[in-house]
């Protein structure tokens, strides 16, 4: 099977029904117009696949800038700009990597003078920064068996999760290795009575005091983001805390699991332009193209993440939106998570993460 058969493939067997390209076609603003190529990274199989349908080929079509797409290597990019010589004019890299990119100097300034007032309006703050331009939404939610939790009486959210009186059996949480993406701390907060409001910066001592409480009910550490639906799966864990991806596949794939969108963590990945990329220009036009609300409609159409247009929203099907991050109909229900904060640099030189880190594995090895 191609790529681009597996990306319908996925789709269809989540129940989504798939709109050809040119459903999404549009009149394109002449400034993003002009010539040459932009050479971007891609994960390959049917997240390209998906790229290529949604961005790299309308992109050409309406502005006459041809995509050049090259593997997704991070290490790879990163040497090649020390080196002086960008492997990429663009690569997607995971929000919280983003700040690692800065302190290295490995990232253009992003020109958002390119984007259309539209399309700025439509992205949430948190998805334009400085130095990247929002890629995709995921998110970390409190998911369960629903053999175990009837939709009446089941977790809502993390302060529900930790309550192992109220809802009793096992948890499933992220190891040390997942620290960041796992949202192991702001969960463990959230999960204490920290309001979302307050929840940055992360009271650090307070979040593994919870999860030293907490451990004794917890039936899988896990590492991988199959991990936790697969716990639920086999009954080792009740209640995990999971990615909405998963969760929703296995559900369809008939499962018996169900997730919480209250309180859901929001995280997200970067397109970040690479420093002194050779196409720079046109790394931008493609940037402030994509984000449009028409091209994220056509990518989470073609693969379940949530679009960093909220625009896009108005143009996807009902049940498609229902099963999607950052759908408006939830908005103060989801938290972002603060990328910013875990990159922040200390008196001693080492970063929130890496501080975390030594402190958790400490905790979790005793």
């Amino acid at each position: 099977m191609n790529t681009s058969v597996l990306a319908i493939a996925i789709s269809t067997a989540l129940g989504w029904s798939v709109v050809a390209t040119s459903a999404w076609a549009q009149t394109v603003p002449e400034n993003l117009n002009g010539t040459g190529e932009v050479v971007v990274t891609s994960g390959g199989g049917a997240w390209e696949a998906a790229q290529r349908k949604a961005f790299f080929e309308p992109f050409t079509r309406d502005t006459g800038i041809k995509v050049v797409v090259v593997p997704q290597d991070d290490g790879k990019m990163l040497a090649s700009i020390k080196l002086g010589q960008p492997a990429a004019d663009i690569t997607e890299i995971n929000g919280g990597s983003l700040p690692t990119w800065v302190n290295k100097s490995a990232a253009e300034e992003i020109d958002y003078s390119l984007f259309g007032k539209d399309t700025l309006n439509g992205m949430p703050d948190y998805l334009k920064s400085k130095y990247g331009v929002g890629a995709v939404i995921f998110s970390l939610n409190v998911a369960y068996n629903t053999r175990v939790f009837s939709e009446e009486n089941a977790p809502r959210n993390w302060v529900d999760f930790y309550n192992v009186d109220a809802y009793p059996g096992k948890r499933g949480l992220p190891k040390c290795e997942s620290l960041l993406n796992g949202g192991l701390l702001e969960t463990a907060l959230l999960g204490d009575g920290v309001s979302p409001q307050a929840l940055y910066p992360l009271d650090v001592e307070r979040a593994f005091a919870k999860i030293t409480k907490m451990k004794p009910n917890v039936g899988r550490w896990w590492v991988a983001g199959a991990d936790a639906p697969q716990s639920l799966v086999s009954g080792e864990v009740d209640m995990a805390a999971s990615y909405n991806g998963r969760i929703i596949s296995a559900k369809k794939q008939g499962a018996p699991l169900a997730l919480s969108w209250e309180q859901a963590l929001l995280q997200y990945d970067y397109w970040v332009v690479l420093k002194d990329a050779p196409n720079k220009e046109n790394a931008f036009k493609f940037l402030a193209y994509i984000s449009q609300a028409k091209p994220q409609a056509a990518f989470s159409t073609e693969i379940p993440y949530g679009p960093i247009n909220s625009d896009a929203f108005a143009l996807l099907s009902k049940d498609l939106v229902e099963a999607l991050p950052g759908a408006p109909e939830r908005k103060g229900k989801e938290i972002p998570q603060n990328y910013e904060w875990w990159g922040q640099t200390q008196a001693d030189g080492r970063t929130n993460y890496e501080l975390a880190l030594e402190r958790c594995v400490s905790i979790l090895s005793q």
